[in-house]
């Protein structure tokens, strides 16, 4: 484009259109001046003539018109057809000079917008170096910019401070304005030299640096980066990390904490990623039954449990269901069974927790063995539906077993009611203990008489009752009568088994259960009134025999009292009856003692009074035992009586003379006879004589004084 432009500017500067004009004039003058110079001077030459000369000028002047019209249009035709291609090429150069102006025109466009787009983009450049200055001032971390000064030989010996931003005050606790201008190590007297070099090593190759520091000046802990901005310069980023640190310490501290809990921790604890053991503690080790930690590690937690769960559930898919209800809502407390090494079974209690350790989640959880509190559950829910003393079935399980047992289905539906007789009198009389072996006995006999889909409960007390499902009145008395031929069998210390027992049975389904209930406690009763007394003799048989037991004296002397009571009552004039029952209170007074430690009537030195309130309260008893026999209730008043003196400072009731039964008295004195004719713990046998004389003695005091002489003359037929 230039080219064009030059040679059409250079053409124009030779002018060639004057020139070619110029031409065609000095030709013309040329030759008419050569015609007019030449031409009269040939005409004059040759013709003398004037006309001739007239003529010939006239000629002359048409052929030099002819020549020169012919010579000019020569000229002027040679000048056109220049001047037309002059024309054309200036048409053409017009034409690429209109381009060539296009795309200048262009050009100068895309220039404007350059320049708009530059000026945009400076202007964002000054926004961003303002945003810039302001980030960079208002940044978290402290900026500093250091310059560095070299020697001669090219060596950085020094850095001197240019500017800091805001933060790099607030985290030094130095004015920036202050420290332009200051060296570094005049701002930082205890840097580390190797620091300075490498300082220098970012300097010249522009490679960044970090590194933690600590500085004695500020008396805190920095993390530093080092880079070159420019040239000669070194820029330091710092942040301040003290507190970063104090709770890194914190967190290691807390780690080595946790680590020693984790370890002495009583309770076992596992970690577990995507199903696998990736650390456990040595509790853990112990209680999975393994012999060290790495045999344990990288097991599938899947493998350390049985197959299924107590519910039926595969342990896979239920360990699923825990994991993701833990990824759900963080932890999950559970309990599992799982297997030891040697293929036990056991349950845990599980806490599991989903934590973060190095970069990932894991599940944390803590192990408790819980065998014991399962076997105190179950322990607790078997107490729950069964009775602790007997182990039978209690009332809670009998009342929601007689509604469910309720329905057509388990019709004809009997109800046996049974009751132990004499069971107050086995407790009072033997002690608690021999009450509760009456009962547990009295269970297994029941249960030995019923059938294995039979339902045995205790109800309290001596209260049992039986649920037959699916069984008529007929089958009922027969399970009844094998009980009691059962029990006849059995004793417990001399004391036979005795239950009353009252049945009913529900045979439609109009028939209210609770009606059938009572009617079967009522049946019951009817048959306790006939049978319990008759126990209750047994029962008192018993002690008898369990006192002559325990000390073949005692047998001696009661046999021999009531032959003096025998005795004392035809001296008095007694009836037979009355002979009778004297005789068997002979027998009965002392039976109170079978409620009092027999080591007591053993000893030999003189008891304590403790030990002798404690004797003092057998007639107490032996009268409550009499008590529960109707026909003995008489009786039980004289064995109350027995230890009353006649002056009225006997026991238990201080009753004093005539107070006291007849019976009483006479039993007082032949008891009294015996006893100190018999060898006892405490003291020797006395003769007859010395015996009487002991009854002449405290006659008025402690014996009636007229039956002592009766006794000495009538029983012992001796003079008073």
């Amino acid at each position: 484009m230039k080219k064009k432009i030059y040679s059409i500017l250079r053409g124009n500067k030779e002018d060639k259109l004057i020139y070619e004009n110029i031409k065609i004039c000095i030709i013309y003058l040329t030759i008419g001046f050569l015609w007019i110079l030449f031409s009269d001077r040939i005409v004059y030459r040759f013709v003398n003539d004037t006309d001739a000369v007239l003529i010939i000028s006239t000629y002359k002047g048409w052929i030099y018109v002819i020549v020169t019209s012919i010579i000019l249009f020569i000229l002027i035709n040679n000048y056109v057809k220049k001047l037309s291609l002059k024309q054309k090429k200036l048409n053409e150069s017009y034409e690429d000079l209109s381009a060539v102006n296009e795309e200048l025109e262009a050009y100068v466009q895309q220039l404007t917008a350059s320049e708009q787009v530059l000026r945009t983009q400076y202007d964002k450049i000054i926004e961003s170096e303002e945003k810039y200055k302001n980030l960079v001032n208002e940044m978290q971390q402290g900026l500093a910019i250091y310059e560095a000064v070299s020697n001669d030989k090219g060596e950085i010996i020094e850095y001197i401070f240019l500017y800091g931003n805001k933060n790099h005050e607030i985290i030094t606790g130095f004015n920036n304005i202050d420290l332009i201008g200051k060296p570094l190590l005049e701002i930082f007297p205890s840097i580390e030299v190797e620091l300075i070099k490498k300082y220098e090593q970012v300097v010249k190759t522009g490679e960044p640096f970090g590194y933690e520091n600590y500085l004695e000046e500020t008396g805190k802990f920095y993390d530093v980066i080092a880079y070159r901005p420019k040239e000669l310069q070194l820029a330091v980023i710092v942040t301040d990390i003290t507190k970063k640190k104090e709770i890194e310490d914190a967190l290691k501290a807390s780690e080595y904490n946790f680590r020693n809990i984790f370890e002495a921790s009583s309770d076992g604890i596992l970690i577990v990623s995507n199903n696998e053991v990736v650390d456990c503690n040595l509790a853990m080790v112990d209680l999975i039954g393994y012999d060290s930690k790495a045999s344990l590690i990288g097991k599938n937690q899947i493998d350390l449990a049985p197959e299924k769960q107590p519910d039926g559930e595969l342990s896979k898919d239920k360990v699923s269901k825990i994991y993701k209800n833990i990824s759900r809502n963080g932890s999950y407390k559970y309990e599992w069974w799982y297997k030891r090494v040697d293929g036990n079974i056991f349950p845990v209690e599980i806490v599991t927790t989903n934590i973060l350790l190095n970069g990932r989640i894991v599940f944390h959880s803590l192990w408790r063995d819980i065998s014991e509190r399962k076997q105190m559950e179950n322990k607790m829910e078997y107490l729950s539906y069964h009775d602790q003393l007997t182990g039978l079935y209690n009332r809670r399980f009998f009342e929601e077993e007689l509604i469910r047992l309720d329905t057509e289905k388990y019709l004809p539906l009997t109800i046996i009611m049974g009751d132990v007789n004499g069971l107050k009198l086995v407790n009072d009389s033997f002690g608690h203990t021999m009450g509760d072996n009456l009962l547990k006995k009295v269970a297994e006999v029941m249960k030995a008489g019923c059938r294995s889909n039979d339902i045995v409960a205790r109800l309290g007390g001596d209260e049992f009752v039986i649920l037959l499902p699916n069984t008529n009145n007929i089958k009922a008395k027969e399970i009844v009568k094998r009980i009691k031929f059962l029990a006849t069998k059995d004793t417990i210390d001399y004391v036979e088994i005795s239950v009353s027992f009252g049945y009913e049975t529900k045979n439609t389904t109009k028939e209210k259960v609770e009606e059938v209930l009572k009617k079967a406690d009522d049946r019951m009763y009817e048959k306790k009134l006939s049978e319990s007394q008759d126990m209750r003799r047994k029962t008192i048989n018993a002690i008898i025999t369990t006192l002559n037991r325990k000390d073949k004296r005692v047998e001696q002397q009661s046999h021999e009292v009531s032959e003096f009571c025998k005795s004392m009552g035809i001296a008095l004039g007694l009836s037979k009856d009355e002979i009778n029952d004297l005789r068997i209170v002979a027998n009965l007074r002392d039976i109170g003692k079978i409620c009092i430690d027999e080591e007591i009537f053993k000893k030999s030195r003189k008891l304590t009074n403790e030990e002798w309130e404690e004797v003092k309260r057998y007639p107490e008893i032996g009268y409550r035992i009499l008590c529960t026999v109707n026909s003995m209730s008489q009786m039980a008043g004289y064995v109350l009586a027995y230890h009353e003196k006649w002056d009225g400072t006997g026991y238990p009731r201080q009753l004093k003379g005539e107070e006291i039964p007849l019976q009483s008295r006479i039993l007082t004195i032949a008891g009294s006879y015996s006893a100190m004719t018999s060898e006892r713990s405490y003291s020797k046998a006395l003769t007859k004589e010395e015996a009487i004389k002991e009854l002449k003695v405290n006659a008025g005091t402690q014996f009636d004084p007229n039956l002592i002489r009766i006794f000495i003359e009538k029983v012992l037929k001796e003079s008073f």
